[in-house]
């Protein structure tokens, strides 16, 4: 008689791999979501074979991580702290950035616009996608974020593809960053205030200084406080601008 397979109970889900104890020999063994799972979105369920090869029992894993990339890129740094990787705390929190800003982007140019489309066109969907990305493709992390700032502050959005269309056929090849003043007009004030952060960041400076010719070392402290501003920036825009990097929720919403 097959006996039921066990599930781990103590599970550590990260952006790039999803670590659990087996339930037999009570080790970790660490699954990378492209080279060891059959695939990279959520995990609801998934049957895995231990990989301490003295053991190697199946189990099962579940409860990933609900939370769109940039948070999951941010979640990560608190093991990147732990281990004092401070460098790579300050590269993947300036990732976070730039990941949060595409994001938003193709929401608001692509699934958006093709979730008002009765058709629901692959095609044109991943027409919508291919424009963006080569809009966007030289932007670095100020310009990118200049964008950002820009298009949150168009008063109407595309609600169709051929305006979707439109809209990013006419994004500015260099983009300028908006006046505060122009945050602190909008009627929900806690956007504007988050906006203002954002635009006040300097982690993208901080990210050069690491990677460039200084290969400066941060202190923990530099890396704590770049961590808690970008947290409590990017998580609060992603709450009240409702951001999920998932097109299917937008049709239905739009439908």
């Amino acid at each position: 008689m097959a006996m039921n397979v066990p599930y781990a109970v103590e599970r550590r889900p990260s952006y790039e791999n999803f670590a659990a104890i087996c339930p037999s020999c009570r080790r970790w063994s660490t699954y990378n979501r492209r080279s060891d799972l059959p695939a990279t979105r959520q995990i609801s369920y998934q049957k895995v074979q231990c990989l301490n090869a003295e053991c190697a029992e199946f189990f099962n894993i579940n409860f990933d991580l609900v939370n769109p990339p940039h948070e999951m890129l941010i979640l990560d740094c608190y093991e990147l702290l732990e281990a004092k990787h401070y460098m790579n705390c300050i590269l993947t929190l300036a990732q976070a950035h730039e990941v949060f800003f595409s994001l938003y982007l193709r929401v608001e140019l692509v699934y958006k616009p093709c979730g008002f489309d009765p058709s629901r066109d692959i095609d044109v969907f991943n027409k919508l996608q291919d424009a963006l990305a080569r809009r966007v493709e030289k932007l670095t992390f100020t310009p990118m974020r200049a964008l950002f700032l820009q298009q949150i502050l168009v008063p109407s959005k595309p609600t169709s593809p051929v305006a979707a269309e439109v809209a990013i056929a006419a994004l500015p090849k260099s983009p300028v960053e908006p006046d505060d003043s122009e945050f602190a007009a909008l009627a929900d004030a806690e956007l504007g205030t988050l906006l203002t952060r954002l635009k006040a960041s300097k982690i993208h400076e901080l990210r050069n200084k690491v990677v460039h010719k200084q290969a400066y070392r941060p202190t923990r402290g530099e890396a704590e406080a770049a961590l808690e501003e970008t947290k409590a920036t990017l998580f609060g825009l992603t709450s009240i601008l409702q951001l999920v990097d998932d097109p299917p929720s937008y049709f239905q919403e739009c439908g």
